[in-house]
């Protein structure tokens, strides 16, 4: 009798399970799970979870962490070595709301105006071959500004020299900084890459030859040019930062 009074409760537990389980209903063979849903929520199979951590989002350092030993603006960085050794600086910047361009097919300037919240910053950069044969100088998607913990981008709208149509080797003159000269010259710098209106492939040795322009960049509104930096890949390993300090 006490055997039987055990008993009766382990059957009806079994029973219940065996009625739980046949309510789970598969979905048909090649439908998808969604279209068929289960008839009990209580039937869920269970699947192990690897023994793996937690992935995060990469959040980027702020740009003072990242380069602790950047140069003041004016500084060299060697790049490369023997035939090939050269150097680079970035030596001066411009900070506006606008700028104004002269357009050589009708002879008149005009002016450039950011998306709402934005404002230009113009870097200047020099580049020069030390060694004894040409060079691939970097090129402006080498060149990095960082500001904030984030990288901003070249002005889309800036027109260079070869994008002018009916002219060919075209000049462009941005108005406010029109009358600025290169740093190992006399010469007045013009968009960064190009000399007298042409694109440069390579940089040859001396610094006559040296590869002096500028790149406008589209910054927020708000920043600070002391937090702002630029950093240039080379060819190879070699990496240049630079802190700016001022327009």
């Amino acid at each position: 009798m006490n055997t039987l009074r055990f008993a009766v409760p382990v059957i009806l537990c079994l029973l219940a399970a065996a009625l739980v389980t046949a309510g789970c209903t598969a979905p048909p063979a090649g439908s998808p799970a969604k279209d068929t849903p289960m008839t009990n929520t209580a039937c869920v199979t269970a699947t192990r979870v690897p023994d793996v951590p937690p992935v995060f989002p990469t959040v980027s350092p702020e740009p003072a962490a990242r380069f602790p030993d950047a140069r003041a603006p004016g500084e060299m960085v060697a790049f490369g070595s023997a035939d090939v050794a050269s150097e680079a600086t970035v030596y001066r910047s411009w900070l506006n709301d606008t700028y104004q361009w002269h357009n050589t097919m009708d002879n008149n300037y005009y002016t450039q105006y950011p998306k709402k919240g934005s404002r230009y910053l113009i870097v200047f950069i020099s580049i020069v071959n030390r060694g004894n044969t040409r060079v691939w100088p970097p090129s402006p998607a080498a060149i990095h500004l960082w500001y904030d913990g984030k990288e901003w981008p070249l002005d889309p709208d800036h027109v260079l020299p070869d994008q002018t149509k009916g002219i060919n080797d075209m000049t462009i003159r941005i108005g406010e900084i029109q009358y600025y000269h290169q740093l190992y010259s006399s010469e007045l710098v013009t968009d960064y890459g190009y000399s007298h209106g042409k694109k440069l492939n390579f940089l040859y040795p001396g610094e006559s030859n040296a590869l002096d322009g500028y790149l406008i960049y589209v910054v927020p509104a708000s920043l600070a040019i002391n937090q702002t930096y630029v950093q240039i890949v080379f060819n190879g390993n070699d990496t240049g930062v630079w802190k700016l300090s001022g327009s």
